[in-house]
């Protein structure tokens, strides 16, 4: 529900409620866990535009858990105080500007928090240590605060590949890293893995195979569309294969769910 996409951006301009419905529906129906809303684009109406959203969503499907994405600490106040369910912050990084509006939420709210590598001393880091330190900034900051580690999903950050080809490597090594150091403290990881394939033709093939990658390294939670039926195939194989999905319960019902 990013404001980024089309659809979003030009149902928020037409204040077009069937269509933001709809979003919401297909998506819960297709089995997404949590919604993630965004309407930065409307820049000096976020909050308004977000209100709106928020309001809509749960008066279509419900108790639906929100990821409230954005960088405006106003709006994400203005945002979890709408939510029915345990929100997510979407998200907070290592830069002093938005940890001293978004802190005090992380810390009176209880909700998961998406934290990402960047705006700390390496600024927008292009290696695994690099990443890997950012991470241990963010999560010493939210430890001296007192908030619990169990509650943050690192995000590695993904790169295109068309520009960037090494970054599949990068981001792979530093998950698998990320869980080695922190994960028996309760640190978690996501991505937004779709971003690899920006700017290539056949991108759905691209994001199934690099979510077939990143859960073999320990990825926990990944911004996916719901509605890509080859995603949630590689999904649910993908957990079997890897002994995530006990007795491989999850894969059986989604391959029967198919044959009607």
């Amino acid at each position: 529900m990013n404001s980024t996409r089309k659809v979003v951006k030009e149902a928020l301009q037409a204040k077009d409620e069937a269509t933001i419905r709809r979003l919401a529906r297909e998506q819960v129906e297709a089995g997404a866990d949590i919604l993630d809303i965004n309407t930065a684009t409307s820049m000096e109406e976020e909050i308004d535009d977000l209100r709106w959203v928020i309001g809509l969503v749960h008066d279509e499907v419900g108790k639906v858990r929100l990821a409230i994405d954005t960088l405006n600490p106003k709006a994400m106040a203005a945002g979890l105080e709408l939510c029915q369910a345990r929100p997510v912050i979407n998200s907070i990084n290592n830069d002093p500007r938005l940890q001293q509006g978004l802190i005090p939420l992380v810390k009176e709210c209880d909700a998961d928090i998406i934290g990402l590598t960047m705006g700390g001393k390496t600024g927008m880091p292009k290696t695994v240590e690099e990443r890997l330190q950012e991470a241990e900034q963010l999560i010493n900051t939210l430890e001296e605060v007192g908030v619990s580690l169990h509650r943050l999903f690192i995000d590695p950050l993904v790169m295109s590949i068309g520009s960037n080809p090494d970054q599949v490597r990068v981001v792979i090594d530093t998950i698998r890293e990320i869980k080695s150091r922190y994960g028996s403290r309760g640190v978690k990881t996501t991505t937004g893995l779709s971003n690899v394939s920006f700017g290539l033709p056949s991108r759905t093939l691209l994001n199934q195979a690099f979510l077939a990658m990143l859960l073999e390294a320990g990825l926990d939670m990944a911004v996916i569309n719901p509605r890509d039926e080859g995603m949630k195939n590689i999904l649910r194989a993908s957990e079997a294969l890897l002994g995530i999905d006990a007795h491989c319960l999850q894969y059986i019902r989604h391959i029967r769910s198919k044959m009607g």
